[in-house]
């Protein structure tokens, strides 16, 4: 129970961080023995900014097709740094206790 409140926490205040949230979508990847298609997923995150070239937190789901059981959905908390309509992340998985490299699109602003 204290893993959800904790990620939920984290979740919320990337929000407040800036006066606009991003909205981060693209690959998983959960780090640390033997990688196998199990540990290659799909992720959807809120990022502290849309704004371009900027370093981000963020938070969100991860979902392994690939994995078996309980082992088929995440929940992660990172930082990363986001460029023109990419972003990068190195995170922790919260509910798999494992560390997390993602890569994806962002709605990201030049403004």
């Amino acid at each position: 129970m204290k893993k959800w409140l904790v990620a939920a926490s984290l979740v919320s205040l990337c929000s407040f961080a800036q006066a606009e949230s991003g909205v981060f979508l693209g690959l998983s990847m959960q780090l640390g023995g033997n990688i196998s298609a199990r540990d290659i997923g799909l992720t959807a995150k809120v990022v502290s900014s849309n704004r371009e070239d900027r370093a981000v937190l963020g938070g969100g789901i991860n979902v392994y097709p690939f994995g078996s059981g309980p082992t088929r959905v995440g929940l992660d908390v990172g930082a990363g740094y986001q460029g023109s309509r990419f972003g990068a992340m190195v995170g922790y998985d919260l509910l798999l206790g494992r560390p997390t490299l993602n890569a994806g699109y962002v709605n990201t602003s030049n403004r």
